[in-house]
């Protein structure tokens, strides 16, 4: 007897039907979901995003000092103006800086200076708006609180001389993601749209 003779035909569309049977209470069990979710009765509810302008406020948050951001969708993470930083023990490869105790100023754009004392948590190799295009450089990067408008979000921050640079804070989107959507006609840092 061959594997398609008769017996195993009929075998196969019983098993087929019993699936059947299994798929039509989910088929009308996913059809009837849908339409509660199109009267509003949806049982997932997404946290409802806050807008942000192309400039913003935003406060360091282990300090509480306020900021002038620049919102930039096409970085990957934040940049912050740091005057000074010292690394524990520091080795001359920076690679192995890496989870070493730093210490580091920052500094707003009204001069308002403060110490932070937290751990290197990565290095990155960037290029920024103000070098040529084939120059790049390293950065350490930490983990920082950040504040805005009462929304507050721990994210990776790269530490960076941004003294030529028109804003001391650069917002990438690891701090936006999932929770911002940017507004660029929204210019005014202390504007109220929430």
């Amino acid at each position: 007897m061959g594997l398609f003779d008769g017996s195993h035909s009929i075998a196969a569309v019983n098993w087929a039907g019993k699936i059947g049977l299994l798929a039509v209470p989910l088929w009308l069990l996913c059809v009837l979901s849908l339409k509660g979710e199109s009267k509003g009765e949806s049982v997932v509810k997404r946290p409802q995003k806050h807008t942000i302008g192309a400039t913003a406020t935003i406060t360091e948050g282990s300090t509480g000092i306020p900021f002038s951001a620049r919102i930039d969708t096409g970085a990957t993470t934040c940049s912050i103006h740091v005057e000074k930083w010292e690394i524990e023990k520091r080795s001359r490869r920076p690679s192995e800086n890496v989870g070493k105790p730093i210490r580091l100023q920052i500094q707003n754009e009204k001069g308002d200076r403060a110490w932070i004392e937290t751990v290197v948590a990565g290095r990155v190799r960037v290029r920024s708006s103000v070098q040529k295009e084939e120059d790049y450089h390293g950065r350490y990067k930490v983990l920082l609180p950040l504040e805005w408008k009462g929304f507050k979000k721990e994210v990776l921050v790269s530490i960076n001389d941004r003294t030529d640079m028109a804003y001391p804070l650069l917002i990438g989107r690891n701090f936006l993601r999932d929770d911002f959507l940017v507004d660029v006609s929204l210019d005014n840092p202390d504007d109220d749209n929430d």
